[in-house]
């Protein structure tokens, strides 16, 4: 069966090239030139993946994927400009699954939707498992096992689990891992976390094999491949 794509961006140049090379690659695309719109669609429509712009005349992009996030399931990749880092990371705490700066390759973009896509079709099936080592995460039941015997894990160190496995394999940028808008503070507490983490599933907490430290990025769970 076909995925269908929504794409809200009041490029219309883009939104056609986009809408031309997708459908290329076998999606339904559906179009929108701006929020109201794309509100009123979403109502009565479900769809597979959405595609936002940040910025447009309009309205605020992070308060749409608010919206969606609150009415329905579907993951939002969204559209920033090169400079608009602050942003990005608003988005992403807000609940866009990833982002892709403008401008962009259009197969970059196809390859960022097709595995979304994989990511959610894997976390629809409630009996998923990440392994990584001896280690086993049950995600329906929120439980670490390690050679099936339990390792208890606080609600918070529950909480970074599922942010790192929803980006296994790839990184997570140390804001998106803060519980609030971020300074530096904020972020030392999210190494702080890291580490108690790192100190129930490592050897050795300071030679992470699981848990790897992006410099000046973030961290990085490494996992057995789906």
């Amino acid at each position: 069966m076909k995925k269908n794509i929504l794409i809200i961006d009041d490029d219309k140049r883009l939104r056609e090239l986009l809408k031309d090379y997708l459908s290329e690659k076998n999606f339904d695309v559906y179009l929108s030139e701006d929020f109201i719109e794309a509100k009123e669609i979403l109502s009565f429509v479900f769809f597979d993946l959405i595609i936002l712009d940040r910025m447009m005349p309009s309205g605020d992009g992070i308060d749409l994927i608010k919206f969606i996030k609150e009415n329905s399931s579907s993951p939002v990749i969204m559209l920033t400009a090169l400079d608009q880092d602050k942003n990005k990371i608003q988005g992403l705490k807000l609940g866009a699954d990833d982002y892709v700066s403008k401008p962009f390759e259009p197969e970059e973009l196809y390859l960022r939707i097709i595995k979304l896509l994989k990511l959610y079709e894997n976390f629809s099936n409630q009996d998923i498992k990440i392994t990584f080592g001896s280690f086993t995460y049950d995600i329906s039941t929120l439980e670490l096992k390690r050679n099936n015997e339990l390792v208890y894990l606080t609600e918070s160190e529950n909480d970074l689990m599922i942010r790192l496995i929803d980006k296994r394999n790839d990184i997570v940028l140390r804001e998106e891992l803060a519980d609030q808008e971020f300074d530096e503070s904020e972020l030392r507490k999210v190494d702080v976390r890291i580490t108690r983490l790192r100190q129930k599933i490592e050897k050795n907490a300071k030679q992470p094999q699981f848990i790897k430290t992006i410099r000046g990025k973030g961290y990085k769970l490494i996992c057995d491949e789906l």
